[in-house]
Order: C-alpha cells, then structure tokens, then sequence
C-alpha cells in the first residue's frame, strides 16, 4: 500500500489516457549489429545518436522529443531499422505529429512483423487519432487476435471501448459544429504541457497551470515531465500579456495547479500534489494585510487518501463540485462530487453525482456556468470519441442534471480535450488540447461557436400595390430584413501595407459567431474609409477581398469592449506582386496520399474566393516536404498533393491555363529541419504569383 500512496503523491493532475499508456510501453532494443551497414562513413555518430535516444526514451514522456531527434539523425544513416522506426513512431504518436506516428509504425511493421507485440495496438490508436476510424477498428482486431487466450479475454473490455469510440468518433466527425478554436498564442502557452485554465475576478486575468521549466525545475518521477507551476497572465482590453509564474504560497518544489476561484475572486483553489495523494486545498486573500494566506484543506470529509484533483465553485458559493478519487464514494475512477455550505457554515458531507454524469472510466475538469445552468466537465466514457472529450448538462427545472451531450467535433478529438471553462459573459469557451497551429504540447485554446450555417431567406408573394389607381398592380419581391443593432460602428480604412497611405477599395465582410450569419458589409471608398455597423460587443470573423491584393482573415475579438460605441480599426493589404509566396495554412491530406481531407475546405475557398476576385493572375500551386524519408516518394508525393490543389479548384470553375502545379520535396525549406517544430512548418503547401 505504501508503494501506491507514493505513486499518487507525486503524480501530477493531468496524467491523462494516451501518455497513461506510454509509461508502460515496452522497450524494443535497437542492436549494434542490425543497425550497422555496409557503410561505414557516419556510423559513429548515428550510433551515439541511437544511444542517447535510448537514454531519453527510457527515461520517459518527458523526454520523448528529444530521443525522437536523435532518432531522425540516426535514421539517416539507416532507415531501414526495423527498430529504429518502431522508437521514432513511438515518440511521434506520444508527441505532435500521428500521421508521422503511423508512417514510422508501418514501416516498422513492413521491415519486421514483429518488431513488438503491441505494434497493431499503436497503430489502432494513431489511426484513431488521425480519424481514420476504420483503419483504427481493423489493427485493434489485429492487436487482439495477436494474444494469447487469457491475455485476449483480458484485452476485450477495452477492444470494445475502442470500438465504440470510432464508432461515436465517426458520428460526431461526420456532423462537425461550426466552431474556431485558437489557440492563446506564446504569451500563455508554451512548448510544454499548458492547461487549467481559470479566470481571476471580473476576467482580469488568466490563472493556469504549466510543466515548463522554470529554474531548477524538477522532473516528475512518474512521466519525467518537468513538475506543475501556476502562472497568471493579465487581461488587459482583450489582450492577454506574456504569463508569470506566480512565487508563494502558491508555488512549491512539488506538483502545484490552479483549478478554482471563488465567486469573488478572494479564494483560489488549488490542487496540492504533495499532500495526502493529491489534496484540494484553499487560499484567501487578506484585504488588511495585502497578502495571501497559506493554503490549507478544506475543513470536513471533502478530502480523502485516495485524492482529489480539480474543483469550482458555483456562481453563488453555496456549492463546492470537484473530482475525487475517493474509492467509497466513485463508481469508478475519478467522479465529480459535490457538497453544500449549511447555514452553520459548513460543508455538506459529499454526494456523487450519480450515474447520469459519472461513468465507470474517468471524469475530470469540471465547471459550473455563471447563470449556474450548465455543468461542463471532461470524460472518458459517454460518447466520446477517444480520450476526455467535453461534456455539458444542462440543470432541470427540478435542480437534478440532464443527460450530458459531447460538444462535437472539432471541439472534442480522439485525443484528450480537458479543463474548459467560459469567461464571465459565456460566450466563449477555454480549455485545453492540441491544436494545430499551437505550440506542440497541450495549449489553452479559445473556443467561439458560430453556431448552425444558415441561408439567404427571401420572401417571395404577390402584393398587389395601394395606390389612386386601382388598376394598376404589380408583383414585388420582398425581402426578409435582416435587422441589425447599430450599438457599435466600426470605422476606419484599408490602406496598402507598402506605403501605409495608399487607400484601397475592398469589399469587408464581418460574420457573426453567435449565428453564423453575416453581421456586417462593407465596401471602402476612393479614400479608402469604411464604416460597417454590428451588433454588439462580440468576436467577428473578417474576411477582406480586393482586385490586385491578397486576402485578409482574421478575427476580431470584440467582447471585453466597454468604450463609446465608435470604434476605429485600420486593416492593410498586401499588394499581389510576381514571386508573392503564400503558405495555405490547414490544407490537410490523407496519411501517404494526395487525398484531401474535408478539414481542408475552408482553406481551398479562401484561394478560389481570391482567384474568382484575380481573374488574370496565374498561380503556381506547390508541395513541400520535410527531410524525413525517401527524395524520390518526398517528390512524388509533394507533386501529386499541389495537383489535388489544382484539381479542386478547377472543378470550381477556375480556368487549368491559370494554374500549374509542382513538388519540391524538402528542396526549398521555410525552417529548420533538425527540429520538430521546423518539420512541421516545412510541410506545406503554398502558391505563388507567376504572372498577373
């Protein structure tokens, strides 16, 4: 028993389902002999590689990266190990990248069918991670048709969670919420694991927690990542500033998260990871002394040895919901409870919340809206498509909570998505996953729903005309207003980013994320002044479009604004010149193939929007590589995913003669190709002008 208490004293609070798996992955030895060839110029060193990848894959999660790079520097002496693809798809699939998971993996599996017992497993789960549901099903068949009776017998329960997960994966992946999620940005997030997120009073800052080094950090024993810190980042007109870690009493040497505040901001709630198996602990602020008192337990049964994990506060303080691992009270795993403040003071002995909400896997995270009508909090089990996904019920009429509905897709993936939270207003969602155009780890994103696409309404009846003349009628067609509140002016010019003063005529379009609807439209005049009406104080999703110049994106995050009701904003564009390069972020394909993936449908409209407003230019549709594997397969492949481009936008009307298409391979680099995060950034596709 004491081995197991020391196991969770030290275990930080987001150790969750994918990373769980890598701690007890097996270690499959790359030899010295299989790993030399007839070549014997850059054996040395690739060997050294092979090494001290070893030392960091050993050594656990924490330190996957860096074993994947020198996993790649040796796998240019020879990348044909068997071995060596195994430990490259490992490390791939418990960090960033799972189509590299799964190019590695298969590899591996092609040069030794058994390379490792748990190859079909790993596999199974890239492939659900990437979506590809079908793919994941038929490995994890394989995986348990691999074992051995007792082990299979073992091995069901699981396959059969599986299972279910692709299944709901595919359901809630068919049928995607329209939704932009972004992630925080550097000033909040960073290479490392960022999560927790929690508002301070009145939103004026951003509490959370992160494994980023800081100082003498220590490693934690269990996943060798670096222990957990609170940070606070400001909040300053919408603009978050670059995150600070908090000193005492909230940090320590050992593990250390945020996860509540009070109604009043005057008590945080914080997670303890070296008290009693994880403890919740409370710390309020002294107004007289102008400073924080030390944490301490929460008085009464809310704690126990087991654990517990995250908490809130509803919005009247009277009930405390938190996450337990309190072997009596769960009906398996980890399961929100909650307790009540009596009129003496004092909280409620515990309840669970049933098995409405909890499940026999894990629940974690958990919220309470500031209208105290919904419930959010993650889980592993419902619907969910693989890992935590997000939950929320809604609270009846009779103060019991409703059956939980999944967020959908892309919200929640078949990774873990945790933590989320909506600000003071409600209209935007935080929480943390890996996202791509996010830092690498875990980060804080922000979530705005656009809500359901919606069409053109006109209304279209005989009205006969009231006049003098009775005779004469006609037939109008009327259409249905769409009336909006000019509570906000948006003011200002679109100039030329060259000079910063040449005016440009542009159409502006500003799109409503409450209802999908276009909120807004504008066209700036000779000057180059605007002036579009909207809403309110909200997000607007801005697309820009001008004959002669790249299009504008962007958003535009109105909802802190409290000034006049006239807002001035400038927007500059970039004038199309012959050699203009722009990099097609979220073009998406198939893994191995030229086959484009629904996600990339956005990204292709905003070139064939931009092209339709272009008609004389000619562009050249590029792919691009990193330097992993083959020349020959990295050229081909590049060429055959610039012509997918192409033949989309053809399809749409766009003429072949202005379009000509070409792979580079990892000929023409953008960054630097012995990191991860330069691979990432050098697998692309791009277009550039050629004439105009």
């Amino acid at each position: 028993m004491s081995s197991f208490s020391f196991k969770w004293l030290i275990a930080p609070v987001c150790l969750l389902s994918l990373c769980t798996y890598a701690l007890s992955q097996e270690d499959v030895r790359i030899s010295s002999k299989s790993f030399k060839t007839g070549i014997t110029t850059g054996y040395k060193e690739a060997w050294e590689s092979v090494k001290e990848g070893d030392r960091n894959y050993r050594n656990g999660l924490g330190t996957y990266q860096m074993a994947r790079d020198h996993y790649l520097f040796a796998n240019q002496y020879n990348p044909d190990n068997a071995a060596l693809n195994y430990k490259l798809g490992v490390c791939y699939l418990f960090t960033d990248n799972k189509y590299e998971a799964i190019d590695y993996l298969l590899h591996a599996y092609t040069l030794d069918a058994e390379v490792s017992k748990d190859i079909h497993l790993l596999l199974g789960m890239a492939y659900q991670l990437v979506l590809e549901f079908d793919k994941a099903m038929e490995q994890y068949n394989m995986y348990s048709s691999s074992l051995d009776p007792k082990s299979k017998a073992e091995f069901s329960k699981t396959l059969a969670k599986r299972f279910d997960e692709c299944m709901y994966g595919k359901n809630l992946s068919r049928n995607p919420v329209r939704v932009i999620i972004q992630p925080l940005g550097e000033e909040v997030n960073s290479l490392y694991d960022d999560y927790n997120p929690v508002f301070a009073a009145n939103d004026s800052a951003l509490l959370f927690t992160s494994r980023r080094p800081f100082g003498k950090a220590k490693r934690n024993k269990i996943d060798n990542k670096f222990n957990e810190d609170i940070y606070i980042s400001k909040l300053s007109k919408g603009v978050f500033e670059d995150a600070v870690r908090l000193g005492k009493p909230f940090n320590t040497e050992n593990n250390d998260a945020i996860v509540g505040v009070s109604p009043n901001g005057s008590s945080w709630i914080l997670y303890r990871g070296a008290v009693q198996g994880g403890d919740i602990q409370v710390s309020s602020y002294v107004a007289e002394k102008k400073k924080w008192k030390h944490p301490r337990s929460i008085k009464g049964s809310l704690t126990s040895k087991d654990g517990e994990t995250s908490a809130c506060f509803s919005p009247d303080g009277k009930e405390l919901y938190y996450v337990s691992r309190n072997s009596k009270l769960t009906l398996g795993g980890k399961d929100i409870l909650v307790s009540r403040l009596n009129s003496k003071g004092k909280w409620s002995k515990p309840q669970n919340l049933g098995i409405t909400i909890n499940t026999p896997y894990d629940e974690e995270g958990v919220f309470i809206s500031q209208d105290n009508r919904f419930l959010y909090f993650a889980s592993k089990g419902h619907n969910s498509m693989g890992g935590f996904d997000i939950f929320r019920s809604q609270r009846g009429e009779n103060g019991i909570w409703m059956d939980p509905e999944n967020l959908g897709y892309p919200v929640n993936t078949p990774d873990d998505e945790v933590f989320y939270i909506t600000d003071r207003t409600g209209s935007h969602g935080y929480y943390s996953a890996i996202r791509e155009g996010g830092m690498g780890a875990k980060d804080i994103c922000k979530v705005i729903f656009l809500g359901s696409e919606k069409e053109l309404i006109l209304k279209t009846e005989d009205q006969l005309v009231a006049g003098p003349d009775p005779v004469k009628t006609g037939f109008l067609t009327m259409p249905k207003l769409y009336v909006l509140d000019t509570s906000l002016v948006l003011f200002g010019n679109v100039i030329d980013t060259i000079d910063g003063v040449k005016p440009i005529v542009a159409k502006l379009e500003f799109f409503d994320p409450a209802t999908g609807d276009r909120s807004a439209f504008a066209i700036s005049d000779t000057t180059g002044s605007y002036t579009a009406r909207l809403p309110g104080p909200k997000a607007y999703a801005i697309e820009i479009n001008a004959s002669g110049y790249l299009y504008f994106l962007d958003i535009l995050d109105l909802t802190s604004y409290s000034g006049d009701n006239r807002i001035r904003q400038d927007f500059f564009l970039k004038k199309v010149e012959v050699g203009t390069k722009v990099v097609l972020d979220q073009i998406y394909f198939q893994t191995g193939k030229a086959i484009l993936r629904p996600e990339s449908e956005d990204a292709l409209n905003q070139v064939l929007r931009f092209l339709q407003n272009n008609t004389s230019i000619k562009l050249e549709i590029s792919g691009h590589t990193d330097n992993t594997g083959s020349l020959r397969i990295n050229q081909k492949l590049s060429r055959d995913r610039a012509r997918a481009v192409v033949d989309w936008l053809v399809a749409r009307g766009i003429p072949q003669e202005t379009l000509v298409y070409e792979g580079y391979a990892d000929t023409q680099p953008v960054a630097d190709n012995n990191t991860a995060a330069g691979r990432t950034k050098n697998r692309r596709v791009e277009f550039k002008v050629i004439s105009k």
